[in-house]
């Protein structure tokens, strides 16, 4: 029985894998595609190749990775000044008192 369990805990983690690796792939996919549609604007077909594409999909990835690390640090920052201005309210109505 628990040869049965370990066979479908296989089966069960391998088809997440295959889920988190095809999610991906269209991330990729999408960011190549967004890519390509930024160099076409500039460029004729034959100015850019599949490596140019592949430069500015990298780019762009790092880019929005980026942001994404901004947004988090602005939000832990706007939560500790929160914080701050709390104890600085609740000290003034302290010293009110």
């Amino acid at each position: 029985m628990s040869k049965l369990l370990e066979t479908y805990e296989n089966m069960e983690k391998e088809a997440a894998e295959k889920v988190i690796k095809t999610e991906r792939a269209e991330v990729l996919a999408k960011y190549a595609s967004i890519a390509e549609e930024l160099i076409s604007e500039q460029y004729e077909d034959d100015q850019y190749n599949e490596h140019d594409v592949i430069k500015v999909a990298e780019f762009l990835i790092e880019s929005d990775l980026d942001t994404e690390d901004e947004v988090e640090k602005v939000a832990e920052l706007e939560e500790m000044g929160k914080h701050m201005a709390n104890g600085f309210v609740r000290q003034l109505q302290e010293l009110e008192a």
